[in-house]
């Protein structure tokens, strides 16, 4: 099991950088966002001191660049996925005519929009059980995740159901690799804002550039780690 896991991480950091030269468009799908979002930063002066950072920490023109840099996030993590499921089966990532669009539209309203099914006993019972049937139901979504990696991979020999109950084994796997291929590359993001506050501003813009790429990385980490968690409970060629 040790061997197993080793060998998917070895795997997650494999693709993850091999992304940038296989698909370097994944990368500026958030690289280029998070540049355009430390530009304003540095215009305001974020990057004068600690105590200027931490003034302009919810300045509204940094979250409202920060919005889109979030949701770069999101497509290049989930473009990343794809690449890799495309990848197995021979076709192009961008090329979007083989998604289970109906699968993913429905398994990600589930996964999204659960809390609000508990919305109802909100203020109608004991909070603690609100708290309850919000945690129990937060968990049961959790697989839901393999049903939309498999429709956002043009994988169609499982039904929603069929990758749901299937997906609940591979769960310790799949939350063990987006650990991993997110810490370090959180650490060295934070890390590169912290260590540019104060520094000449040819050396800002120089650790700006480089945190705009780590931000990258760490989208295809991410897309990785979903694919090859995926592959382990799903391996391409076997039948459903």
């Amino acid at each position: 099991m040790i061997r197993f896991v080793g060998r998917q991480l070895l795997e997650v950091y494999r693709r993850g950088f091999a992304i940038f030269l296989l698909a370097p468009v994944i990368i500026a799908l958030v690289a280029i966002p998070e540049f355009v979002q430390h530009v304003v930063e540095i215009r305001i002066g974020m990057f004068e001191g600690i105590e200027r950072a931490r003034a302009l920490a919810n300045d509204p023109t940094r979250w409202a660049f920060g919005s889109f840099k979030l949701a770069g996030l999101l497509i290049a993590m989930l473009a990343a996925a794809r690449f890799w499921g495309a990848r197995t089966r021979g076709e192009r990532w961008w090329n979007l005519c083989d998604v289970a669009w109906i699968q993913l539209i429905v398994a990600s309203a589930l996964f999204l929009f659960q809390p609000t099914f508990v919305d109802a006993l909100r203020g109608r019972g004991p909070k603690a059980l609100y708290w309850i049937v919000y945690i129990l139901l937060s968990i049961a979504a959790l697989p839901l995740l393999f049903p939309i990696l498999g429709a956002l991979s043009g994988d169609r020999r499982y039904s929603l159901v069929q990758s749901y109950l299937r997906g609940w084994r591979w769960l310790p796997l799949l939350a063990l690799l987006l650990v991993a291929a997110w810490l370090p590359a959180m650490a060295a993001h934070y890390g590169l804002n912290y260590a540019a506050r104060g520094l000449p501003m040819p050396l800002v813009w120089a650790l700006m550039v480089l945190d705009s790429l780590v931000v990258g990385l760490l989208a295809a980490l991410a897309g990785a780690a979903f694919a090859v968690s995926y592959e382990a409970a799903f391996p391409p060629g076997l039948p459903a």
